[in-house]
């Protein structure tokens, strides 16, 4: 099919087109707008093992530290060490709000909430918890606050909480959103032509 044809194609069902795309990005502000504020604080860690080798795999500390972060046992040691500070978190609140992962040894851990002061304490209090419990969190008894048998470096210590669902993610997920609404009312158009085109052509048939 030569260009041309395809710009008429375009220009006859603009409408088509542009109501899939305009109909996406509204409903993707308006959700947003009525979405409450989200914050988050985040924190990096380099994880290797203690002169006391206990592990044969050479990233095994850093790859299980997510699951860990993420564990029912971890989430309660936090809510724990939280209420000890005045704030009162229960652990499954405290499960659904930590998340972390990791590049190599590198584990990023980061709290998301509705309370910028409750995530930069989750955050913190998830560093500090790892710091001194080191091996215990793998399950080894022998490891102690003094000697927790890992190292762990804090590359980028946590910061402060910033808004996750602002105006800028708004708008570039609803600039997203309507890309593929736009994707959608072209390949709506060219149906629609296509079928324009299987009706007319009996007829054609029929007048030759």
């Amino acid at each position: 099919m030569p260009i041309p044809t395809y710009i008429a194609i375009i220009r006859r069902h603009r409408l088509i087109i542009a109501a899939p795309a305009i109909i996406a990005a509204v409903i993707s502000l308006g959700l947003a707008l009525l979405e409450p504020p989200r914050y988050r604080s985040s924190a990096s860690l380099l994880i290797t093992r203690s002169e006391d080798r206990r592990f044969d795999t050479e990233d095994a500390l850093a790859y299980d530290l997510p699951a860990i972060v993420q564990g029912t046992p971890f989430s309660a040691e936090v809510s724990n060490a939280l209420a000890l500070t005045g704030v009162s978190i229960p652990p499954d609140q405290v499960r659904t709000s930590l998340g972390a992962s990791n590049r190599r040894r590198v584990v990023q851990i980061w709290a998301e909430t509705g309370d910028p002061a409750l995530a930069e304490a989750l955050t913190i209090t998830s560093v500090e918890l790892i710091q001194r419990r080191g091996l215990a969190l793998w399950g080894d008894s022998s490891a102690t606050p003094a000697h927790p048998l890992v190292n762990v470096v804090v590359l980028e210590p946590p910061g402060a909480a910033t808004q996750t669902n602002g105006w800028t993610t708004a708008i570039a997920t609803a600039a997203l959103r309507g890309l593929v609404g736009l994707l959608a009312g072209a390949f709506l158009a060219f149906g629609a032509h296509y079928w324009e085109t299987v009706r007319a052509s009996p007829s054609q048939n029929t007048g030759g």
